[in-house]
């Protein structure tokens, strides 16, 4: 791999390769890219143009029909996006009516590791591994 900027063939190896840490890296990634639509925030540069060679512009991409970027088909296929565990329970709560908070302001991070959503009062932050948290942190929820 480049390590300035990703090629096809490091796309291709990393979406090849489901034992590799690189395809789970790039899953994780690119899960929070198909659930809001956006690029997170505070990427290694690889990792940007990585996400961004498998995707597209699309308004009203990602999972709440938010956001402006889609994953491609075939990486949302050969990633197995639609199993991963933070888009299977963001699904699953959007289904109950929480609602995306993407971003919290103009100079917030957005790490992809973590979902916010949102329904009347109740705060939730779904974790890159499924599980779900109570509220957000201190410092979120006063934004």
């Amino acid at each position: 791999m480049s390590a300035e900027h990703p090629e096809p063939a490091d796309i291709e190896r990393m979406l090849s390769d489901p034992k590799s840490k690189a395809h789970s890296d790039l899953r994780d990634r690119a899960a929070y890219m198909h659930i809001t639509g956006a690029h997170p925030t505070h990427l290694r540069r690889w990792f940007t143009r990585a996400l961004t060679m498998i995707s597209s512009l699309k308004a009203g991409s990602g999972i709440a029909g938010n956001g402006s970027l889609r994953v491609t088909r075939d990486a949302v296929r050969r990633l197995r996006l639609d199993g991963h565990p933070m888009v299977v329970k963001v699904r699953q709560l959007i289904a109950e009516g929480y609602q995306l908070r993407v971003s919290l302001g103009p100079n917030a991070r957005r790490g992809y590791g973590k979902i916010r959503l949102w329904r009347d009062d109740d705060k939730r932050t779904v974790q890159i591994d499924g599980s779900v948290k109570d509220g957000w942190d201190r410092a979120e929820a006063e934004g």
